[in-house]
């Protein structure tokens, strides 16, 4: 007779944190609950790898802030993770963590001690976005006399005007478009299941109502019908509205080479709105609000990009002689320093 081990608490926890409180409590995407997935099977490997822990063995008692900590190390230094990609790690393990405080409130103490650890930074993070004359520029680009064209138009100005996800509008449905008296707001479903509305201009409102009434003529367009579709009338994917945009984006660099980035991609034309909305004034937290951010901090780093870009500027228009007289150290003034060498022991 085969004598099976019995399960351990983390075993057991884990199995319940991916497939019973992610998928049902939380209601997030196949796609997320793989991410998180993928974390949690790395801190197994990390465990036996590294510590000579089995998986099968390995209890919440065995977890400790050093070992996490030690984790988060290896995946950069032995992984090669970059540090988005090590943060990503870190909020899969405090979500299971903040789970793991729930099921027993004695792994409270735990679980703030672990996700304490901080979010690392990384310096060379940045936000490419594009200016108001490249995006209008890269608009010009569609020929409205072809259809092809006019769904293009439709496309690329919905995407920026909405700031939206390039995954968010693949599934963007005729319905998720409500059509009001002085424009129209879009429904969106982002990450985590989490659904928004966003206003969008009369200008922009008006020619998807064109749209939809020459492409109801078409196709079927019911309200769960894609709202932007191939030659082949089957919902345009993700890798088809990238290949738009850089269609556009390439004729756009030909006519106007100093406004146009080498890589212009579906996700800059979110950066782009953002910055955009940024510079008009609007409030930070309406902005979060628009992008479906969860939290404010991850909204902010436009607000810092803002900053650094008006301090190079302000640089760049600061007056500078070709002679200033330098400013004099305080290391040469020996008085000073006999003075501040008088109170050496």
């Amino acid at each position: 007779m085969v004598n099976k081990s019995k399960p351990t608490d983390f075993a057991r926890l884990l199995a319940k944190y991916l497939f019973e409180y992610l998928p049902e409590q939380k209601g997030l995407s196949e796609h997320t609950i793989k991410s998180y997935g993928d974390a949690m099977s790395l801190l197994l490997e990390f465990c036996e790898t590294e510590l000579h822990l089995k998986r099968e063995k390995l209890e919440i008692k065995n977890i400790t802030c050093e070992l996490v900590e030690q984790f988060y190390l290896w995946l950069e230094q032995t992984k090669g993770n970059s540090v988005s990609t090590r943060n990503q790690r870190r909020i899969a393990i405090n979500t299971f963590l903040k789970y793991l405080q729930y099921q027993n409130p004695g792994y409270v103490l735990l679980s703030q001690q672990i996700r304490s650890i901080p979010h690392k930074t990384d310096k060379r993070q940045t936000v490419r976005h594009l200016s108001v004359s490249a995006v209008e520029e890269i608009l010009k680009k569609p020929d409205l006399k072809l259809r092809s064209g006019r769904r293009d138009f439709a496309l690329l100005s919905l995407m920026y005007e909405t700031a939206a996800r390039v995954s968010e509008i693949a599934d963007l449905c005729i319905g998720g478009i409500r059509f009001e008296k002085n424009g129209a707001t879009v429904h969106l479903l982002g990450k985590g299941r989490k659904t928004r509305e966003v206003p969008i201009i009369a200008t922009v409102t008006d020619f998807l109502q064109n749209y939809l009434a020459e492409e109801a003529q078409r196709r079927h367009c019911q309200k769960t019908s894609p709202l932007f579709c191939n030659r082949n009338n089957d919902r345009l994917t993700r890798a088809g509205i990238t290949y738009v945009l850089g269609k556009y984006a390439d004729d756009a660099r030909l006519t106007a080479p100093e406004l146009i980035p080498e890589q212009v991609y579906p996700h800059i034309l979110r950066h782009s709105r953002a910055m955009h909305w940024l510079e008009a004034g609007f409030d930070l937290q309406y902005i979060k609000d628009m992008l479906g951010h969860s939290d404010l901090s991850t909204t902010e780093i436009y607000a810092r990009l803002n900053v650094e870009m008006k301090r190079k500027l302000l640089e760049q228009a600061h007056p500078v002689s070709e002679q200033a007289p330098a400013y004099p150290s305080w290391s040469d003034d020996k008085n000073l320093m006999n003075w501040l060498h008088s109170f050496q022991v």
